[in-house]
């Protein structure tokens, strides 16, 4: 198998056998992945989720949800230019991640730049290139080949740390568009179900490809992979979910 491309049958065959063992035969039953209906809160979570327990990345959100609230806003409602807006008003990354009380990395290394500056010049991309709203962001780049194409991936991609493309595929999610994150989580979950190493590119091409013979969205299993590998239900009747198989780390 390529770094690409699912190679035949027989690698989807065993992560769906992975999947049925662990998260039975009716998707309907799974937890719906909740995304966002404005995009500021599209690229905190993105930028915020790498590297970084959800559970810690949920208490930035509800941080910045306060903060803006405080200010008679809803940040639930801020578009990319709003996050910008913020950040000014803030004293720029610095007062962001200080008012926020995250003052996380980009990458494992004090000289890295904040993830608020990252998530800033982030907001600041989208707004320039008119993607201002979850609806902007669907009807540009539903479309894999639109997305190839996007100047705007171009961009974000050269982003400080975000050169993977994990953080990019993630925010699309966020903004509704079907795609699968392959973080660790899922990567991890992959390999395991091979019986061998799988890159994120690799994992994130079977789980498509598994999601679309299934007839699923691509989100849906990528967030139920997710979810059995950091020790959560994926059934939304938790007390009707299978034993996990394995140990697992969030």
């Amino acid at each position: 198998m390529t770094d690409e491309t699912p190679s035949g049958g027989t690698d989807l065959e065993r992560l769906r056998e992975a999947v049925t063992q662990d998260a039975g035969t009716d998707p309907g039953r799974w937890h719906i992945p909740a995304g966002y209906p404005a995009l500021a809160l599209c690229v905190l979570d993105s930028i915020y989720s790498t590297g970084n327990r959800y559970t810690a990345v949920v208490r930035m959100l509800d941080s910045y949800r306060g903060l803006r609230s405080a200010e008679g806003a809803d940040a639930s409602a801020d578009g990319p230019s709003d996050l910008v807006a913020v950040g000014e008003r803030w004293g720029g990354a610095e007062g962001f991640a200080e008012r926020t009380g995250y003052r996380w990395r980009a990458w494992a290394n004090q000289s890295a730049p904040l993830k608020a500056a990252v998530a800033l010049e982030a907001a600041a991309l989208l707004d320039a290139h008119g993607l201002r709203t979850v609806d902007d962001v669907r009807a540009a780049l539903t479309d894999p080949d639109d997305q190839e194409r996007s100047e705007v991936k171009r961009w974000w991609l050269r982003l400080p740390g975000q050169r993977s493309g994990i953080t990019w595929g993630y925010f699309l999610m966020l903004a509704g568009v079907p795609g699968v994150k392959a973080d660790r989580m899922v990567v991890r979950y992959t390999g395991r179900a091979l019986g061998r190493t799988v890159s994120s590119t690799e994992a994130a091409a079977l789980v498509g490809a598994m999601a679309d013979e299934l007839g699923v969205s691509r989100t849906l299993l990528d967030h139920a992979i997710w979810r059995l590998e950091s020790g959560r239900s994926v059934y939304v009747e938790a007390e009707d979910a299978p034993v996990d198989r394995v140990d697992h780390d969030d």
